[in-house]
């Protein structure tokens, strides 16, 4: 099966139960609230969850939500952030997460002009992966969520096609 195969859409109530599966295989996790989190993905006006499919099954995901000043980190603004991409093992380094990125952040810039996103700073695939789409770091500061003890910070700012920094970095 080729990249080509792969399809981006939005999460589906059909495709509930299949993404919360994903996650417990692959991050090995108990599921928890997360059928109830990514259903509401679904019919929430500021938060939207994106699957890629191979023959109907899903493979991978990526979220985005608004979430409030603070929610993210100490410090970090009001705003659509970037959450919670996950890929199989099996399809990864296709340019899945790319493109469930790419398909967030047509989303998101249809409501908004800047999108943020955290991660840890030892994560160099995701720093990787957003730094090639034109993110740029803001702030660094101490997490408990992170091996390394600190989260980044990044952001990405769309005004026509000029892609420029909103915040400047502390």
């Amino acid at each position: 099966m080729s990249e080509a195969d792969v399809r981006i859409e939005p999460l589906a109530n059909a495709d509930v139960a299949a993404a919360v599966e994903l996650a417990v295989r692959v991050l090995r996790v108990k599921p928890g609230d997360r059928g109830e989190q990514f259903a509401a993905d679904i019919t929430g006006r500021c938060r939207q969850m994106f699957v890629a499919k191979a023959n109907g099954q899903v493979m991978a995901y990526g979220r985005i939500l608004k979430l409030p000043a603070d929610e993210a980190g100490p410090g970090t603004p009001t705003g659509y952030y970037l959450s919670g991409v996950l890929v199989d093992p099996a399809w990864r380094g296709r340019g899945i997460g790319t493109a469930l990125t790419q398909a967030r952040l047509r989303w998101a810039f249809a409501r908004t002009g800047a999108v943020f996103y955290v991660t840890g700073a030892d994560n160099t695939a995701s720093l990787r992966l957003h730094a090639a789409l034109r993110f740029q770091e803001i702030k660094r500061f101490d997490s408990e969520r992170s091996a390394v003890g600190v989260a980044v910070l990044s952001q990405l700012v769309r005004t026509g096609s000029e892609v420029r920094p909103l915040i400047t970095k502390e």
